[in-house]
């Protein structure tokens, strides 16, 4: 982990329906035509290993986007030590701006 982005190791692999590809996306089924990406958004590479992108990341690309990791939850993704066990838990716009206070 860095100011860029946080690795998790693990898991379980997401399958992508073969597809055609559009113009301007890769050809791995979870590549997508560029987009941007907000800071805190989980991308998938190949349906492997989850990257949150922090603070410095870029901001666009052509990798799949499965959500966000709220603001209030970034500096603690940051701190996350090497092999620690995370879980993304879905919540809505009132969570998320409720535990901003």
């Amino acid at each position: 982990a860095d100011r860029i982005g946080y690795r998790f190791k693990g898991g379980q692999a997401m399958q992508f329906k073969p597809r055609e590809q559009p113009f301007g996306a890769g050809s791995d089924p979870s590549n997508i035509v560029d987009a941007c990406y907000p800071i805190g958004s989980i991308q998938i590479p190949g349906g492997l290993e989850p990257i949150v992108l922090l603070r410095d990341a870029v901001s666009g690309g052509g990798y799949a986007t499965i959500g966000t990791v709220i603001s209030a939850d970034l500096d603690l993704i940051g701190q996350l030590q090497p092999n620690h066990k995370a879980q993304f838990v879905r919540v809505t716009l009132e969570q998320a701006l409720e535990a901003r206070r």
